[in-house]
């Protein structure tokens, strides 16, 4: 268990000095008007960035706003006034790439979340929130295990804009209370 608090350490210490870099309030307000103006918002990622997109997804669903994750079967169709908002720490990784290309094609807005915003999905979004940490092409030397930096800062960088999202709404915990599953 030599490795559980130095790991922790770790992941807390990333997250400090990403907070004290992060991304310009300019931008979050940008993107948060994005969100908000769009009829639908689709997430995605593949593997783990997956994984916090459908968290972020579902948050966005407990503020009444109509988002999906794609690849669900009940996923709509996307349009010129929707928002594509992507997880890839490489921008490069291949099913979110051709997604951001035909949300592109169709005019859609598109934010990314990526540690490469020079990336080819970077090229393709309206705007791109750094996320640091290591990536499957940008490897660094790290405790925590592979992505685990990247994955945990882009959740956290989502859950901040929530909050902003929650203020211009006017919604409280108890308002995402009320949305929560109830057949569960």
């Amino acid at each position: 268990m030599s490795f559980f608090r130095q790991t922790m350490k770790e992941i807390i210490q990333h997250l400090e000095k990403y907070y004290l870099s992060t991304a310009k309030e300019q931008t979050i307000d940008k993107i948060v008007n994005d969100i908000l103006s769009s009829k639908k918002i689709f997430v995605y990622g593949a593997g783990r960035s997956g994984m916090v997109g459908r968290m972020f997804a579902q948050r966005l669903m407990h503020l009444n706003l109509q988002s999906f994750y794609l690849s669900d079967t009940i996923t709509p169709a996307f349009n010129v006034d929707d928002c594509l908002i992507v997880v890839s720490g490489s921008g490069e990784t291949l099913s979110p790439r051709a997604i951001t290309d035909g949300a592109k094609r169709i005019g859609g807005k598109i934010i990314l979340l990526s540690a490469n915003p020079e990336s080819t999905i970077g090229k393709l979004a309206d705007h791109t929130i750094l996320v640091k940490g290591q990536t499957k092409d940008a490897k660094q030397e790290a405790l925590a295990p592979f992505t685990s930096l990247f994955d945990i800062t882009a959740l956290v960088v989502l859950d901040s804009i929530t909050r902003e999202i929650m203020n211009e709404l006017g919604k409280t915990e108890v308002d995402i209370i009320q949305a929560h599953a109830s057949l569960e």
